[in-house]
């Protein structure tokens, strides 16, 4: 029964590796994905200046309009006026509008030149993340196909292993099951030297070497608590 154990081990062992082996994935795809990250994050990051910039500009041309309307109404009133203390009342504010005026538009030039600028730096970024889509969809394509091949091997040992533990007493199953969580993986092991546990390396007893070679039943290393198994004969 306990061959038929390290038969499942060695199986267990080799989903082990294939847990690694999935877990690797291929440096240029890191890479790739990496800088698409950087990329969108840059990208969000210019689209939040851009529409904070395009907002001040709106409010700017908003009030440049008001300003721009009330000169005009100022002007118009100035040559309704009937004295020529009201028509300098209408006058005044009309300068007053057009001073204001000619000043948001001095401050709102430099905004839409700014505007301009972070547009085609948006620009910019689109098309660096575009022009990489398809390299990226390749490697991701790649890795698809790659791990597919991983579960499928994954998927063939596993159904090897459940026809095996079914030969294995259930009893012997748990404690194996135990050992293997609690020793990372190995949880079945020879003698080494003919007289050290294979898995802690420590000197074992004379009766549990005894116990083991005899093939009486099974035998747990004292220190690490792996099951041993009987030394094959030359």
């Amino acid at each position: 029964m306990l061959e038929t154990l390290s038969e499942v081990q060695s199986l267990d062992l080799q989903r082990d590796a294939l847990a690694v082996e999935r877990g690797e994935v291929p440096t240029e795809l890191l890479a790739a994905r990496e800088r698409r990250e950087t990329l969108r994050r840059d990208l969000a990051k210019v689209q939040q200046e851009h529409e904070a910039l395009r907002r001040r500009v709106a409010s700017n041309e908003l009030d440049l309009k008001t300003l721009q309307e009330r000169r005009k109404d100022a002007s118009e009133a100035a040559l309704r006026a009937t004295t020529s203390k009201e028509m300098a009342q209408y006058q005044n504010q009309e300068l007053q509008f057009t001073t204001r005026a000619q000043e948001l538009e001095e401050d709102t030039l430099p905004l839409m030149e700014e505007l301009e600028g972070i547009a085609a730096a948006m620009a910019e970024l689109e098309e660096q993340l575009a022009a990489m889509t398809p390299e990226l969809e390749a490697l991701e394509a790649a890795e698809r196909e790659r791990l597919t091949v991983i579960d499928t091997r994954d998927a063939d040992l596993a159904d090897r292993r459940a026809r095996l533990c079914n030969e294995v007493e259930a009893g012997l199953l748990r404690q194996y099951e135990q050992v293997r969580r609690a020793r990372r993986g190995l949880a079945l092991v020879g003698l080494e030297g003919g007289k050290r546990c294979g898995g802690c390396h420590v000197q074992l007893p004379i009766h549990v070497l005894q116990k083991v070679r005899r093939g009486a039943g099974v035998t747990r290393c004292p220190s690490c608590g792996r099951l041993l198994v009987q030394p094959t004969e030359d």
